[in-house]
């Protein structure tokens, strides 16, 4: 079993992992400036097997620049918390952020991924847990598994996710940190910066008592 790291290759790119299994789960895309970068790195971490499914933390383009690039070339089907599925679905330029990186991502065909869905590769068992504050339909992954937390823009080893984008609300993170506080986290996996494979709470921890501070 494993979450594996695919190497950015653009500073605005967001972190990208992918977890393994019986099904393989990628979550999300990064800006993709390069698809074609993009796609060659995931195909060399599948090792020869097949991409089942996206998942996005958030609908901002530094997360989702490569969706449509993944679901063509693998064939499998992108979603996201409602709140943010259905912007993607409109192609919500202010809400997306597209236009800040200078591009126009469009409409994209976006699944729904509810609150509390386990999301079950066989190795991993992936809980949906919205946390809105970056976004309306910001998620995490809970790996029931093992521990550990991919946390999109909510949490980072050493900061919170910004609130001041069209949708964010700092009571909102506030809230979702705290409901955080109900797992073991051991591992964390965040959005934006270096990923950790101990003490995940220490950081939820330093994340609660700095809120407000340092944000990404």
């Amino acid at each position: 079993m494993a979450i594996i790291s695919i190497g950015i290759s653009d500073p605005d790119d967001s972190n990208v992992y992918l977890v393994t299994g019986d099904r393989n789960v990628l979550v999300d895309t990064g800006l993709a400036r390069d698809p074609s970068r993009l796609i060659s790195r995931i195909r060399s971490a599948l090792n020869g097997s097949d991409l089942d499914m996206l998942v996005l933390t958030h609908c901002h383009a530094d997360h989702v620049g490569g969706l449509d690039a993944v679901v063509r070339e693998f064939g499998c089907k992108a979603y996201a918390h409602p709140e943010d599925a259905a912007r993607l679905r409109e192609g919500d330029s202010e809400y997306i952020l597209d236009r800040m990186f200078g591009f126009r991502l469009g409409k994209c065909d976006v699944g729904d991924l509810p609150d509390g869905h386990v999301i079950d590769t066989g190795d991993h068992r992936l809980r949906v847990v919205h946390t809105p504050g970056h976004t309306r339909g910001s998620i995490c992954l809970y790996d029931e598994a093992t521990c550990a937390l991919i946390s999109g823009d909510t949490l980072f080893a050493g900061g919170v996710g910004r609130t001041d984008f069209p949708g964010g609300s700092r009571s909102d993170m506030e809230r979702s940190l705290n409901s955080l506080r109900r797992f073991d986290i051991k591992g964390l996996y965040p959005g934006h910066g270096i990923h950790v494979e101990h003490d995940g709470n220490d950081y939820l921890a330093e994340g609660l008592s700095m809120f407000g501070g340092v944000i990404i």
